[in-house]
């Protein structure tokens, strides 16, 4: 119970942020105060926006399907004997049940949700021949209500090749992965190469076991402890907690409306892990985040205003050389942001360069004679098999050395580069809110008023992440030289078919090498990208508001002393107003770190 009210609270507060700006919009739309709206709006659609993403992935029959219809409670998504989805399929809040199917070559179209089979399902369109990227449907489901955003993929392992690029196509998006199996047959070798496969890109993997009413008690038990030691042992022996449940039963009690059996099916119990994980990892920093920016742009809004009415006060006389004096601290600081992007920029090509790139030709060094030696030793072992024999084996040893020396490294490297990207974030994030700082200062100081600073967060866009499946295979030429050794002496077939793949093995490491770089490259790439825009905002938003006060002031002094009287009365309504939401969202920040706690 503890934790429902943890996600009540999450969406209480949400819900009086978004209370609060849209009294606040109003206020500023009336007050004639457009870059203020602007925030607003991109503040909103940031809170609005950001999910929960959570994505459902297993091996094809293990009822994904039904298991998120039956959190939503209604029969939105098709299901099927037969290998059914093909295409990833979010579900997202909705007033009104609509679906709309998005092309790859960018076309996309609305249709009534019962139409989804048609383009989602291997039998409504098989092998993706419609060109499908995905399809969003909008589900007036109370569990969607609170932020969350399934997705539902394709299930691997089924006879449709195509489905298995598509299930990991989605996993950048994934706040967390629910990894479904079932309860018989137990974890199968290709579901655990497939965790291999994932657990190296998502940050978070809940193990659901379904269909737990195919068992007795006793069954029940001895199933799930044997996928959870499978599972472990997988894992490199990490305790793993897998939670039973039956998606069937879940999904009639919904459409029933019976909590009772809906408790018993095992779902409400997992729902609540999920819903604790996601506000304690994501829910607090987003709310954080937000309602620091917020204030931010109400105390830029309220030093605004302040100094506007300190101008309409003032006399005439000594106007002008105070605003000269302005607009040469202003030149200045603004010659100040510009080079700070221009060290944006040098960090950028630092990281790549000496951190990226001297990285991974270290890798390259210490791997490929390392890769060498097993590569041998697999030679040696198998010397007894047929060349037919031998090939199919070096073919599946080679593609698994290859994953498996990217697995770790892949690991390390995205924590070192993500760390050191945080590192200089923060060292901008100060610079910025520095720069505004001493724009309030100097405007204070210049025209003799005293003007309050309050440190933005730098919310960034944040970037998917890599993965990769080798799509290489063997050529028809290669497979017809298999083919032919088998008819040539043991030996001298496993010395042919051993330089073949050995060849081969340095390729695909070197090839792949260049991908997970350029893919690292991308990433860091687009992260600056962003981080150079929200530093150079920040210290724009608080220059605007300055610079914009001023010229509101000036314009309205230049149109005569009988105007004043009722402009000021009309801005001290104003901030009084500003005041009064910015109370209340100061309240609101001394209840979110309960949720931290979680």
């Amino acid at each position: 119970m503890e934790k429902d009210l943890k996600m009540e609270a999450f969406k209480e507060i949400s819900q009086e942020m978004l209370e609060n700006m849209s009294l606040l919009a109003r206020k500023a739309g009336e007050r004639g105060s457009p870059s203020a709206l602007e925030r607003l709006g991109d503040l909103e659609r940031k809170l609005r926006a950001d999910h929960f993403h959570i994505v459902v992935m297993g091996q094809f029959k293990r009822g994904k399907t039904t298991f998120i219809n039956g959190l939503l409670g209604s029969d939105i998504l098709p299901s099927s004997v037969i290998p059914l989805t093909s295409v990833n399929t979010l579900l997202r809040y909705g007033e009104t049940p609509v679906a709309e199917v998005r092309y790859l070559d960018g076309r996309s179209e609305q249709i009534p949700p019962q139409r989804l089979a048609d383009f989602v399902t291997e039998r409504g369109n098989p092998e993706n021949r419609l060109g499908v990227k995905a399809a969003e449907v909008a589900v007036p489901s109370p569990y969607l209500k609170d932020g969350v955003c399934f997705v539902d993929t394709p299930g691997v392992g089924s006879t449709f090749l195509h489905n298995d690029q598509m299930a990991y196509s989605y996993l950048a998006n994934a706040d967390a992965v629910i990894f479904m199996i079932s309860a018989d047959p137990p974890i199968s070798r290709s579901e655990l190469d497939f965790l291999h496969d994932i657990r190296t890109f998502v940050g978070k993997v809940f193990f659901v076991q379904n269909k737990i009413d195919y068992l007795d008690k006793e069954e029940r038990e001895e199933s799930l402890a044997f996928n959870a030691s499978v599972i472990s042992e997988a894992l490199g022996g990490k305790r793993v907690e897998i939670f039973p449940l039956s998606a069937k039963a879940a999904l009639k009690a919904a459409l029933e409306n019976d909590p009772v059996s809906l408790e018993k099916s095992g779902l409400p119990a997992f729902t609540r892990r999920l819903e604790d994980f996601l506000l304690r990892e994501k829910g607090a920093l987003l709310l954080q985040s937000t309602l620091r920016n917020l204030l931010k742009l109400i105390n830029d809004e309220i030093s605004g205003q302040e100094l506007e009415r300190s101008l309409l006060t003032r006399p005439w006389e000594d106007l002008d050389s105070r605003l000269s004096a302005f607009e040469e601290e202003m030149a200045l600081l603004r010659r100040e942001r510009d080079e700070m992007m221009y060290l944006v920029d040098g960090d950028f090509k630092s990281l790549v360069n000496e951190v990226l790139d001297m990285h991974v030709e270290e890798f390259k060094r210490n791997t490929a004679p390392a890769l060498l030696q097993s590569y041998n030793d697999f030679c040696a072992r198998n010397a007894h098999l047929d060349g037919s024999s031998f090939q199919k084996a070096l073919w599946g040893f080679v593609e698994n050395l290859i994953l498996d020396s990217f697995t770790e490294w892949r690991l390390e490297e995205e924590e070192i580069l993500s760390s050191r990207f945080n590192e200089l974030k923060d060292i901008y994030r100060d610079k910025a809110n520095a720069i505004a700082r001493r724009i309030l200062e100097k405007a204070g100081d210049i025209f003799e008023i005293g003007l309050s600073a309050m440190e933005a967060d730098l919310a960034l866009e944040e970037e998917g992440e890599f993965w990769f499946k080798l799509e290489d295979r063997p050529t028809d030429i290669e497979m017809f030289f298999g083919a032919v050794t088998k008819n040539l002496p043991r030996k001298l077939s496993h010395r042919i078919l051993a330089r073949q793949n050995r060849e081969k093995l340095l390729e695909l490491f070197d090839r792949h090498c260049g991908r997970v770089r350029y893919d690292f490259y991308l990433r860091l790439q687009k992260s600056f990208n962003s981080l150079r825009v929200r530093v150079r905002d920040m210290v724009d938003e608080t220059m605007g508001a300055v610079e914009g006060s001023i010229r509101r002031a000036v314009d309205k002094k230049s149109r005569g002393e009988e105007s004043l009287l009722p402009e000021l009365r009309a801005l001290d309504d104003y901030l009084e107003s500003l005041q009064e939401i910015c109370e209340r969202l100061q309240e609101l920040a001394a209840r979110i770190p309960v949720l931290e706690s979680a």
